[in-house]
């Protein structure tokens, strides 16, 4: 039987088309806010409710949309910033290409209310599928959008979304990235009704610093280097983390291109370069940089989510990034820092070469111990008796940054930390691989990989002998490469990139007492398996511990990883 070709309706080609642009609630919170930033706007609210997954709603004060306009709005191809053909390689608007809202509308219910300055009164847009009623309604200049039941009628792609509190950190993060490139926006983030930021607009270099401080943290600030070169009619400006300030995943690496937040694998490899042999292995930099140029000398139309970018020069523009990135991060530099982290580079080396016998940092005892002092039996005395009888110091450092968090080490397990002026004990081991774990859940699948320079060895578990490809299927979702040397062994080859600290042996043997397991499994067992020296922790893994620690704080429910201290456990942990 031949199968007739048929023209799609459009409502199909529409949810094809938001398949690429709409992925989550995230993907609609960008979409809208640059809607709003192309209209004028000086002031845009964001309110979400149930982590995007009930209702989106975005206002601004922008420059609105006639009435007889708003139809066309949602509708496909449909666009104001574009007429011909010559103005798609000119853009200088976020967005172009007039899929946006005609894609949101194709999986969600919405509504639009809108009021330019040259119309008497609002009109709202109801668009539920195909039925779409325009009226009129109250409202000051500019205008409001409201998506709700995103993919109502997509169960599968519902199906794929995260939970409240992961889709709402990606909406979070996404209008963090908004407010960098728009400084002069005021932006308020409701989640739930209840504000979780409110930025003033930042008109002068100050403003702009204390709002970089807020988004980035202020040691980021404190440390960072700034640069603003110009060559050739590009320029380049913004601040980069030295050597020192480290992270164990690229997620700070925030550049945009004429405004235009992108993840260019260009720049980002260029970023890559200039600090090359300044980091650990596995360790990546903090950036905030701005790049300008000419509008026609960069191709913007490349993906629907515009995340993607194409130089008409691209050496000259990789040339210039490194070289630039380069000269700022060697002024600061002295031979006696170069000494120290040529010094690391090589120690970090020689521990990758015997990756497969890692130093612990706590025997089973120890282990024991700690859970025991976090139980909810837990006393004074076991603390005690735990600290001195190994003989550590009761206050060997502190630690302070500008979350107010203190750190009081009492040994290689346990901290002292003040939560708002309120001391807790935490388990320092328990505590980083609940962080890991956070981290490793909020990354889309499958999680990335970082090769080992040795391969490891290691004998194929009885249970999957007869199954070896699920078994290799399942660990490359968490980042896990493995191969078959021949029938009784595996090499792995590679770990998850976010999980520098893998003891890859202890993680194999606990797999090998499993029978099943899913991918939520695979990745806690990954955070149970880490094993770090907390001396190396570095001052933005610390901030990101202490979020969890406040966020562990304020939960009701029992945990094993801090525990609040009375005053009479407090005088005996000081005096005994």
């Amino acid at each position: 039987m031949v199968l007739r070709i048929h023209q799609l309706s459009p409502a199909i080609a529409n949810q094809i088309a938001a398949g690429e642009v709409i992925e989550r609630p995230a993907s609609v919170v960008k979409e809208l806010l640059e809607n709003s930033l192309d209209a004028g706007a000086s002031v845009i609210g964001v309110d979400v409710n149930y982590g995007g997954l009930l209702q989106i709603t975005v206002s601004d004060n922008g420059s609105g949309i006639f009435g007889v306009d708003l139809p066309l709005a949602v509708a496909a191809h449909a666009t104001s910033k574009i007429r011909t053909l010559d103005d798609l390689y000119s853009i200088d608007s976020m967005g172009f290409r007039g899929e946006a809202l005609a894609s949101i509308a194709s999986v969600a219910k919405v509504t639009i209310i809108s009021k330019p300055e040259e119309q008497d009164n609002a009109m709202m847009l109801r668009v539920e599928g195909e039925n779409r009623t325009l009226s009129p309604c109250a409202r000051n200049i500019g205008t409001t959008i409201d998506v709700s039941d995103l993919f109502y009628n997509a169960p599968v792609r519902k199906r794929f979304l995260k939970n409240e509190k992961l889709e709402f950190q990606a909406i979070e993060m996404v209008v963090k990235r908004f407010a960098l490139s728009a400084p002069r926006i005021a932006l308020t983030l409701k989640h739930n009704k209840k504000l979780i930021f409110s930025l003033p607009p930042a008109l002068s270099e100050q403003a702009k610093a204390i709002r970089m401080g807020r988004i980035l943290g202020n040691t980021f600030m404190r440390e960072a280097i700034f640069l603003d070169v110009e060559h050739s009619g590009m320029r380049l400006y913004g601040w980069i983390s030295n050597h020192r300030l480290q992270r164990s995943q690229n997620d700070r690496q925030w550049i945009y291109v004429n405004q235009r937040m992108v993840k260019d694998k260009l720049l980002q490899h260029a970023v890559k370069q200039a600090y090359d042999g300044l980091l650990h292995a596995g360790r990546f930099p903090i950036c905030l940089l701005y790049f300008t140029l000419p509008a026609s000398e960069v191709d913007v139309n490349v993906h629907p989510t515009k995340h993607e970018v194409r130089f008409q020069q691209p050496r000259l523009v990789h040339d210039f990034f490194t070289s630039q990135l380069t000269k700022a991060l060697q002024s600061t530099l002295d031979h006696s820092d170069t000494r120290e982290y040529a010094y690391a580079a090589s120690s970090s080396n020689e521990q990758q070469n015997t990756v497969s016998e890692p130093s612990h940092i706590c025997n089973d005892r120890e282990s024991h111990e700690a859970a025991r002092a976090l139980s909810p039996s837990w006393s004074a005395n076991s603390l005690s008796s735990s600290v001195t009888s190994k003989g550590y110091k009761k206050t060997s450092s502190v630690y302070h940054p500008e979350t107010e968090f203190q750190w009081v080490i009492l040994n290689e397990r346990f901290i002292l930390v003040f939560i708002k002026q309120r001391p807790y004990l935490a388990d320092l081991v328990a505590l980083f691989q609940e962080w890991i774990e956070k981290q490793l859940m909020q990354k889309a699948l499958p999680l990335e990989s970082r090769p080992l320079l040795i391969s490891i060895r290691y004998p194929l578990p009885n249970q999957w002998i007869h199954k070896p490809e699920q078994l290799k299927r399942e660990l490359a979702r968490v980042g896990i490469q493995i191969e078959y040397s021949n029938a009784d062994d595996l090499l792995i080859r590679s770990i998850p990139l976010n999980a520098p600290y893998l003891d890859v042996r202890r993680f194999f043997n606990i797999l090998c007492e499993l029978d099943f397991f899913d991918t939520e499994q695979l990745i806690a067992l990954i955070s149970r398996s880490q094993i770090f020296d907390p001396k190396q922790l570095t001052v933005e893994e610390r901030i990101e511990m202490n979020q969890v620690l406040l966020e562990l704080s304020l939960k009701e429910e029992k945990h094993n990883i801090c525990k609040a201290l009375t005053i009479d456990d407090c005088r005996m942990l000081l005096h005994e």
